[in-house]
């Protein structure tokens, strides 16, 4: 549950890596007829409108602890982009093997870069891969920062704490501190 109210957060749809077992993965509604990452998720974007790039992205198999997973990564350039490079880069708990940066030259809008690398998980948790992007536009360079996110194992759900209680067992409620200059009235 902790894992789809995350996801949920970062405004992504799940793909099948970041799926529950008991659920169908997510497929993207508005795929091009022929699109060869139809099946591919969606990396969250920064938040900033305007991203000359969009990434997709697809594990040739569940990420498990201790066993390598290849991720292949789809950079989809929008119209006026010229070129694009990519970093990639993990987070504590995984190793990212491979080319860790892509460089494409002459980029047609629309058209899927691939860039593949392997994912080793270290230990069961929520992770994510960050991709950061600068796009040539004319002349000029735009930076934009992406994650692609992902589940290893069955990540423990952490509780909200319970509430104080007094000696009896009823539950404390929290007032809010009043201040004053003036001695208070019994």
């Amino acid at each position: 549950m902790a894992t789809l109210v995350l996801l949920a957060a970062c405004s992504s749809e799940p793909g099948p890596e970041a799926a529950a077992p008991s659920q169908a993965a997510a497929k993207p509604t508005a795929a091009r007829p022929g699109d060869e990452t139809a099946t591919f998720a969606k990396a969250v974007s920064d938040g900033k409108p305007g991203a000359a790039v969009n990434i997709r992205y697809d594990f040739s198999a569940k990420p498990s602890v201790g066993t390598p997973t290849e991720l292949d990564v789809a950079f989809i350039p929008s119209a006026g982009v010229d070129s694009l490079e990519a970093t990639l880069s993990g987070m504590e708990g995984i190793t990212l093997a491979g080319p860790l940066q892509a460089s494409f030259n002459s980029v047609e809008s629309g058209k899927a870069y691939r860039h593949k690398l392997s994912v080793l998980p270290d230990r069961t948790g929520v992770f994510y891969i960050t991709a950061s992007v600068n796009t040539q536009i004319a002349g000029s360079m735009l930076n934009r920062t992406f994650s692609i996110p992902f589940v290893v194992g069955q990540p423990v759900v952490q509780q909200k704490p319970a509430p104080a209680t007094d000696a009896k067992g009823e539950a404390i409620e929290p007032m809010k501190a009043e201040e004053s200059t003036q001695p208070k009235n019994k």
